[in-house]
């Protein structure tokens, strides 16, 4: 079936660079001409078997107080009915032939996008009315080439685990920099003449990309604003075991191997000082433990390093306490505990393991395998 007037051409094996004249890094990216009317926001949704989640998201978008978006959402392969929620509701949709990852789906969608800001949204969240709005000011006004968010500080997914994961999300993006060397992909918009100039996202990578994607951002002498009031809720469902996959395999062993790699750093968002010393205490706790059984004196040196680690989180518990109460902070003291444990798990797991190459694997460096569903965007 050939392709209608004016379709973009899903064979394509680049993004292309924008035909304005070249931006200089810390100038608006976008010209007085084009800020006569809201620039056109591209809102790109990687999805694989996501119907569950997506219609409340792309209905999210629907209710922004934003004038000018499009939606595109990129099916990656799946075997739902994703991409027939996504056209219900009235979104572009293209597809993956097989799973090629969240990095590769956004590049997809990037491919076709019409818009100079690209907004990207995970398919489990759902925007605050003025999340694009914030995001669009912020970029349009040249105050930065790139801005991110934060999940709400609540959830409507009733799980313990996932709300506590949610609250630890939220409180660290409240009380991170505002200029941070990191990105989230989550809910996070860049100009695309910052996202052409690094070719997108870095398709080798399927954990920690948006992290990446940051650093690159930055090391170009981009600028990314940390917007707190730009918001989303999140609903993903955390079992404990979900949980512990996901902050092992997804985010502490793939951010230690950029670590390795030079391509992220220490210091920044969730990986502050605080963070270090949490994971260095959590590791003395145990040993202490351990050793306590052949001495039991130890037991108390192992007491006081829990307690100094529950110190050095105080801001933290305090947050669950007054938003939760007493009974789900104390609760929540054996998952921080984990969680720190895991960093400090997949920290060496990583240094175990091959680094990432130096380089980046931009779009630009493999052929589309998507097919533009004539007729039924």
């Amino acid at each position: 079936m050939g392709l209608p007037p004016g379709a973009p051409d899903p064979s394509m094996s680049e993004i292309t660079q924008p035909s304005d004249e070249p931006h200089t890094v810390g100038e608006p990216a976008i010209s007085a001409a084009e800020n006569t009317d809201p620039v056109l926001v591209s809102v790109i949704i990687p999805a694989r078997n996501s119907s569950p989640v997506l219609k409340l998201c792309l209905d999210s978008i629907g209710a922004s107080d934003y004038p000018n978006i499009e939606t595109i959402v990129v099916s990656d392969a799946s075997t739902d009915d994703t991409a027939e929620v996504a056209r219900r509701c009235g979104a572009r949709v293209m597809t993956n032939n097989k799973p090629r990852g969240a990095a590769y789906a956004r590049n997809v969608g990037a491919s076709v996008a019409a818009g100079g800001i690209l907004f990207f949204a995970d398919a489990d969240v759902v925007l605050n009315r003025d999340a694009i709005s914030r995001a669009a000011e912020c970029l349009s006004s040249g105050r930065a080439d790139a801005v991110f968010g934060s999940y709400i500080a609540e959830t409507r997914i009733p799980q313990f685990t996932a709300r506590f994961k949610n609250y630890q999300h939220h409180f660290h993006h409240q009380q991170g920099s505002e200029h941070p060397v990191s990105f989230w992909s989550g809910c996070g918009a860049v100009t695309r003449q910052a996202f052409t100039s690094l070719e997108g996202f870095d398709v080798s990578l399927r954990f920690c990309e948006d992290i990446e994607f940051g650093h690159a951002l930055v090391n170009a002498g981009y600028r990314i604003r940390l917007l707190k009031q730009m918001q989303a809720e999140h609903l993903k469902s955390y079992g404990l075991g979900r949980l512990i996959r996901s902050e092992l395999l997804g985010r502490a062993i793939p951010w230690t191997r950029l670590l390795r790699s030079g391509r992220s750093r220490m210091g920044t968002l969730n990986t502050n000082v605080n963070g270090v010393f949490s994971v260095a205490l959590t590791g003395l706790v145990l040993s202490l433990g351990a050793l306590s059984f052949l001495s039991p004196p130890l037991g108390w040196l192992a007491l006081g390093a829990l307690l100094s680690l529950a110190a050095l989180n105080h801001g933290f518990l305090g947050f669950l306490a007054r938003r939760r109460g007493v009974a789900f902070m104390l609760a929540s003291v054996p998952l921080l505990f984990l969680h720190y444990l895991i960093c400090g798990v997949g920290y060496i797991a990583g240094h175990m393991t091959p680094r990432y190459a130096a380089e980046r694997t931009p779009a630009p460096k493999y052929a589309f395998e998507e097919k533009l569903r004539i007729g039924q965007v």
